[in-house]
């Protein structure tokens, strides 16, 4: 946290230092209102970056009031990236000094790939993560029973995986623009915010070796939720609002909230004392919940912004269980915008129809 705190200073002090020089804008401004949104797609824009990626399930049984909580041992990462037209490229790693928890929480293999499209008419979010070890959250090792060699107790035999897509429509597309807080390509001058409407569809799958509520835990929750591995596949209609605060043209806080409902296909892989092994398949109705907020300084040359994103699933197994999971993604950007133009990108648009 030291770190990250550090690398906050030091982008703000470069944001406060930089030039507000006037940039060109491109023919039509993309579409947007120039009163509201400079838009800055067609010249190229860099950027620094520190981020974390977020990946945790979880168990509640609303009728005993018990949460079980899993989480892997996510990694902060530095990194660079840059946006021109369409395309945004970001390259991050994961230093050692930065990720020295291993002992405590247990180590974590993982591949992640996210990644948000945000058009001027349309928002699009997708997703791919394959997981393996984690930690039980808010629990102790005493009260489980287990003997570990981590601080907190740890699992390294689950494994999962899943897959998302979600598609938003921006109805108020000329004046209000997602780009400005969270792709740092665009500057938002006036506060402005749009109704939200459109859908999603995920698959999650996690295995493990044995039932993923511990034993010590088995009378806590209902047997709809004693399974050692599952595949879930869900989607629906989504729908909600976003909205941008500006002050003085270059202080900005977005906040964007969607929910969403629809049916949910699943097979559970039981393991309770009558029925080990055996396959629970159901359709039930899933929930879904799509948060964004962006917080920071935005001008013609220079954006720094702290962001955070977050898609929440929550599956209904029974009367008053749910199992849920949720990827995200916490973000501190600085990025620069050059004020000039890749001829060969712009060609091979052109030629495309782009």
């Amino acid at each position: 946290m030291r770190s990250v705190a550090v690398a906050i200073l030091i982008l703000g002090t470069v944001a406060s230092a930089s030039a507000q020089v006037e940039l060109s804008l491109a023919a039509g401004n993309g579409g947007y209102d120039t009163t509201y949104v400079l838009d800055y797609t067609h010249i190229l824009t860099g950027r620094l970056y520190a981020s974390t990626k977020t990946n945790s399930f979880s168990f509640t049984d609303s009728n005993t009031g018990s949460e079980l909580v899993y989480r892997p041992n996510n990694q902060v990462n530095l990194g660079f990236g840059a946006s021109y037209r369409a395309f945004t490229l970001n390259i991050g790693i994961g230093f050692k000094f930065l990720n020295r928890d291993d002992e405590a929480k247990g180590s974590t293999e993982y591949f992640d790939a996210q990644g948000n499209m945000f058009g001027r008419k349309w928002v699009v979010n997708l997703f791919f993560q394959t997981y393996k070890g984690y930690y039980i959250d808010g629990r102790s090792k005493d009260s489980l029973g287990w003997d570990v060699p981590t601080t907190v107790p740890y699992r390294g035999d689950i494994r999962q995986s899943n897959f998302g897509f979600s598609a938003l429509h921006v109805f108020n597309n000329e004046r209000f623009s997602y780009r400005a807080a969270f792709n740092q390509d665009a500057w938002q001058r006036k506060s402005a915010g749009s109704w939200l409407l459109g859908g999603y569809l995920t698959y999650y799958d996690i295995r493990s070796d044995s039932s993923l509520v511990p034993s010590a835990l088995l009378a806590q929750f209902d047997t709809t939720l004693q399974f050692k591995s599952g595949s879930f596949l869900d989607f629906g209609v989504m729908g909600g609002y976003a909205h941008t605060f500006v002050v003085s043209s270059n202080w900005f806080l977005t906040g964007s909230l969607a929910l969403g409902i629809g049916p949910t296909f699943y097979s559970k892989q039981l393991d309770t004392p009558e029925r080990v092994g055996d396959s629970d398949d159901r359709r039930s109705g899933g929930f879904h919940a799509q948060g964004r907020v962006a917080f920071g300084r935005n001008g013609p040359r220079t954006c720094l912004a702290l962001s955070y994103n977050i898609e929440n699933v929550t599956y209904s197994l029974g009367d008053g269980e749910d199992f849920s999971w949720s990827v995200g993604n916490f973000r501190v950007n600085l990025a620069h915008r050059f004020g000039v133009q890749v001829r060969p990108v712009d060609r091979v648009i052109e030629k495309i129809g782009g």
